[in-house]
Formats: structure tokens, sequence, C-alpha cells
């Protein structure tokens, strides 16, 4: 988006792509263009941040994810530690309690 000059004046065009090709829109000259700028640069901003903040909640979620990845291991292995000292074993994943020797 941006201003081109044509000879002495200035004018407004608005870029947009559709599909590989890039298309110019004209908008104007004069107040109408300049009012028109500054609104497409308000929408750009306004996406900018919006862009920002969805990065950050994405990065919050994954910090929390990783938090609870570590919790989860710490949680296995102390469960692993009780069932084995209360005299359990695994077979085939499950948790079996072993058989009396008599």
């Amino acid at each position: 988006m941006g201003w081109e000059r044509r000879g002495d004046n200035l004018y407004y065009y608005r870029k947009r792509r559709e599909g590989d090709h890039v298309v110019s829109e004209y908008v104007g000259r004069g107040e109408a263009a300049e009012l028109s700028a500054d609104l497409d640069m308000l929408v750009k901003a306004w996406r900018e941040a919006q862009r920002e903040a969805w990065t950050q909640k994405q990065a919050e979620i994954t910090a929390v994810d990783q938090m609870l990845d570590e919790v989860e291991g710490v949680i296995r292995t102390l469960t692993s530690a009780y069932l084995l000292a209360a005299g359990y074993h695994t077979h085939k994943g499950q948790w079996r309690r072993r058989r009396k020797s008599e």
C-alpha cells in the first residue's frame, strides 16, 4: 500500500494479492485518499497487535504444556517407586501384585 507519484501528483494505491499476482487498486488522491491511507494503517496496526497477542498466547500454552509434561513425569516416577516398594511389578504394561512364594 502506498503513495505513487505520477507526474506532479500523488495518488494512493491499495495493493492486494490475487493468487500469484499483486493487483493495484486505485483509491484516489487528496484528503479522501489520506483518510483511506490512515484507515489502512490503523487496520494494519490492529492486525499486527492481534498477531502478537496470538503468538504470546501460543507461547504461554506451550510453557504450560511443558510444565504439565514435567509434572506427569514426576508423578509417574513416584507412582512406580511406590508400587515397586509395595511389592508390585509390571506385566505387559499393567501393574500386578507379585505372587507370594510358598
